[in-house]
């Protein structure tokens, strides 16, 4: 299995709601990856996070103000507090966890109905072989058309969400008075 298909996996089995031990047994690795891929936290380069470190130098004020942030519930720690930061800063968006949840939730339900594509296609190829034409069931075209229609549910949805994240950059740009980037003239 490879580690995008593991993580593909436990996605899936995150939104079905299995336990993280036991998806950790079925797919092979620690269940603090599985509490890794849950919280949606980054990769790892071997016992560490894969992330840079870098320093600032903060007067004891402003020292003060980020351990009242963090004390607020704003953020876990000093480290996410600044992460947070500098991605609003960069344009970076992070979804909410509500969206997390969903876009969890819509990615293990997308993986299922292409297994049910997968399967309805083995079908129809084997009708193909018995028959020489496709002759797909009243239940099979019901299943298609419902796909149709939770995958057109969930595209609208989630258009949603980046016009969501591109109202909050905006919003922010102009709060911090970000200039556009003037290169491209």
């Amino acid at each position: 299995m490879t580690n995008s298909s593991r993580r593909d996996r436990i996605k899936v089995l995150l939104a079905q709601g299995v336990s993280a031990a036991k998806i950790a047994a079925e797919v092979g690795c620690a269940p603090s990856t599985v509490h890794r891929i849950r919280n949606g936290q980054g990769s790892r380069k071997g016992n560490r996070a894969a992330y840079m470190t870098v320093t600032a130098k903060v007067t004891e004020r402003e020292c003060n103000a980020l351990d009242r942030l963090v004390s607020r519930g704003v953020a876990p720690s000093r480290s996410a507090l600044i992460r947070d930061v500098l991605r609003r800063a960069g344009d970076y968006y992070a979804p909410t966890p509500e969206e997390d949840a969903f876009l969890l939730k819509a990615s293990g339900h997308l993986s299922r109905l292409g297994g049910n594509f997968n399967q309805i296609a083995n079908a129809l190829s084997a009708s193909v072989i018995k028959t020489g034409r496709a002759d797909p069931t009243s239940k099979q075209m019901e299943k298609m058309r419902e796909a149709a229609d939770e995958i057109q549910l969930i595209r609208g949805i989630v258009g949603a969400m980046l016009n969501n994240a591109q109202t909050k950059i905006d919003r922010l740009k102009q709060a911090v008075h970000v200039p556009e980037d003037s290169s491209d003239e």
